[in-house]
């Protein structure tokens, strides 16, 4: 009988190196902090791979698109680097970040002095939330981060922590430095704030009350 001209023991081996084996697992955010913290020559850009979208994200949401917002979220990251050993959770990174973030920002705006926000990009091209420029509801989220530009930082940036990113009550007030108390108070402050203007918007109160849908 013909054979392949292997023996049983190399058809073994071939069999083997025919199987698929799954790759290495993700690189997690803590093993990506301690790979940081040792001085690996790859993990910042790792890191800045990772987390830049949601950075700039929030610097958008907080700040809006002006010349500045890309400076600040690089100072964002340039701290990041060279403060990681204050991390002291290496799982919680992304949390911590987006807390450098509003503290960034937060300083940015106290040095121009400014006494309101400057003005967000038009809805339609925030990714996170698309609208298509025929959808009703344009109007009244436009109208609804017209508002939130005029609201003090502290109350703002409460809002967009807990209502646009998502955060929990904890977690929101820890991104902050906040004490949860504080951040509670800032919130409840800043909705009642917001919720007074909008009322005073015909579209938005028939929003409040329901009758828009």
């Amino acid at each position: 009988m013909a054979t392949s001209g292997l023996s049983e023991s190399d058809a073994g081996k071939a069999g083997r190196w025919g199987e698929v084996h799954p790759g290495p697992a993700p690189e997690t955010d803590a093993e990506l902090v301690e790979a940081l913290k040792r001085g690996n020559g790859g993990a910042a850009g790792r890191l800045y791979d990772r987390h830049a979208a949601s950075v700039l994200g929030l610097v958008y949401r907080l700040l809006g698109r002006e010349a500045d917002s890309e400076d600040v979220a690089q100072e964002v990251f340039i701290y990041a680097f060279s403060s990681i050993d204050k991390l002291r959770e290496p799982a919680a990174l992304k949390g911590w970040l987006l807390g450098v973030t509003a503290g960034k920002v937060r300083s940015h705006l106290r040095r121009r002095r400014r006494q309101r926000w400057l003005h967000l990009l038009p809805h339609e091209e925030l990714p996170e939330l698309p609208v298509e420029p025929s959808d009703p509801h344009t109007a009244l989220l436009r109208e609804v981060y017209r508002i939130l530009d005029q609201l003090p930082p502290d109350d703002r940036i409460a809002i967009v922590m807990r209502r646009i990113e998502g955060l929990s009550v904890d977690d929101a007030a820890k991104a902050c430095g906040m004490s949860l108390s504080t951040f509670k108070r800032r919130l409840t402050r800043g909705e009642a704030r917001f919720l007074a203007r909008a009322k005073k918007q015909p579209a938005l109160a028939s929003w409040l009350t329901g009758g828009v849908s």
